[in-house]
């Protein structure tokens, strides 16, 4: 079985190491011309972590990552409302991390290259068309640089990885309407040498209609210098739109300015942390809309599959978009191990088992998340509180739990689960990988 994929990102690369693990050939097309430790923080959640372990990526991981302890709710007036514990300390057996985007991409491709071969990872490659011919699929792919023709290629499977404007999914479904907008905006950035608490905490402070999250990570390693601090601060900035802003499809994830929204967090400061502070010292904002995509009826096409944004692109909120990714890489990989003769029947599998999921999951995060009790602080508690038992009861306390099932991560689904792909099934052991 040969396997192709289109796009460099996240889930292309995890589907492409883990392919690898279990002998099946691959190569990766990536539209970029160059791979960047570009973006911001990310989060991995410990049933992402748990599958990169047996990937053979702990040490790069527990070098590059920051592990998460805690999650702490504020509301606009700085006043704590709760904090749940994280990873290990929630008694999972993996840890959370936060991460540098960039850095665990870069981390991703470079493993890729290592392991299969600078020929795996094609950058500059675009495509542009599939197709499903004689038991195969046939893409189309265009030079990014010149436009000519650098196609076509053939194999058994084609994974579509090109994210939330896939070409691939584009094809399938030529009239779904534009993403949807939940009319947020955020500003994402970070700052240098700011520690926030103890280092491990991720903050949430506000709600949705204002809101300022951040948590620690590490600069990617490129940027390091010898006997610097290597932590900077991720940050986002939340706002409403006005009613009469729209958002054009190549305004997303652009440069953003202050001005748009500093006013706006000039008295958000607490004791934990200057707001107004961190965003004047930013080493670059970037804006984005916060948008997701209409679940769609159907994710394989005979010999082709989507994963990842270009399958379920989801409003970001929860911290679990990367993580889903790499679950979805894992579950494809275990399904085409199981039936190497039938690939269409092994993509079945795939979409039998993840699109549910990931329809209960967009459906949760469109609701507000893990977070979604917060406004019933704002609402019944405007000028503060003494007690948060005044305001919340106790199952309004717990209510992030249901979401935390939705997306799979409590103690008993992640610790049950040793591995999505039974380590006997892998032709590359992760320490030989």
């Amino acid at each position: 079985m040969e396997v192709v994929i289109i796009g460099g990102g996240i889930g292309g690369l995890t589907t492409a190491l883990t392919l690898h693990q279990l002998g099946i050939p691959c190569t990766v097309y990536e539209a970029a011309r160059e791979l960047r430790p570009s973006g911001t923080g990310i989060n991995l959640q410990p049933y992402c972590v748990r599958e990169l372990f047996h990937l053979g990526l702990e040490r790069q991981l527990r070098e590059t990552g920051i592990p998460a302890r805690g999650l702490a709710y504020y509301t606009r007036l700085g006043q704590h409302v709760l904090t749940e514990r994280l990873g290990s300390e929630a008694g999972f057996d993996w840890p959370q991390f936060h991460m540098h985007r960039g850095t665990f991409h870069m981390m991703l491709a470079e493993e890729v290259v290592r392991r299969l071969g600078s020929d795996a990872l094609k950058l500059g490659h675009r495509c542009v068309g599939v197709e499903n011919h004689g038991g195969r699929v046939v893409a189309r792919l265009t030079d990014r640089k010149t436009g000519q023709d650098a196609g076509p290629v053939s194999a058994d499977v084609l994974v579509a990885a090109d994210g939330v404007n896939s070409t691939v999914r584009a094809q399938f479904y030529p009239d779904e309407k534009p993403p949807y907008w939940n009319r947020i905006i955020m500003w994402r950035g970070v700052t240098e040498d700011i520690r926030m608490l103890d280092g491990h905490t991720m903050v949430v402070t506000g709600s949705y209609r204002q809101k300022f999250v951040a948590y620690q990570i590490r600069k990617p390693p490129a940027e390091r210098m010898a006997g610097e601090d290597d932590l900077m601060l991720n940050w986002i900035c939340e706002l409403v739109a006005p009613e009469d802003m729209e958002f054009r499809t190549e305004d997303w994830n652009r440069s953003g300015s202050a001005d748009d929204f500093a006013e706006e967090f000039r008295d958000w400061v607490f004791p934990w942390i200057d707001v107004p502070d961190v965003i004047s010292r930013t080493m670059g904002i970037w804006e984005y809309p916060q948008v997701d995509r209409d679940p769609l009826p159907q994710w394989t096409f005979g010999n082709i599959a989507l994963l990842g944004d270009a399958a379920h692109p989801l409003t970001p909120i929860g911290s679990n978009g990367a993580s889903l990714a790499v679950v979805d890489a894992r579950v494809l990989g275990r399904e085409l191990a199981a039936a190497p003769a039938e690939p269409r029947t092994a993509l079945k599998a795939y979409e039998a088992e993840r699109r549910p999921a990931m329809e209960k999951v967009l459906g949760g995060n469109r609701a507000g998340g893990p977070e979604h009790f917060m406004p019933l602080v704002e609402e019944r508690a405007p000028d503060g509180f003494d007690d948060i038992r005044d305001v919340l009861s106790e199952e309004e306390m717990n209510i992030a739990a249901g979401y935390r099932v939705t997306t799979g991560l409590t103690t008993d689904l992640v610790n049950g689960c040793r591995s999505l792909i039974p380590p006997e099934h892998f032709v590359v052991q992760p320490d030989s990988a």
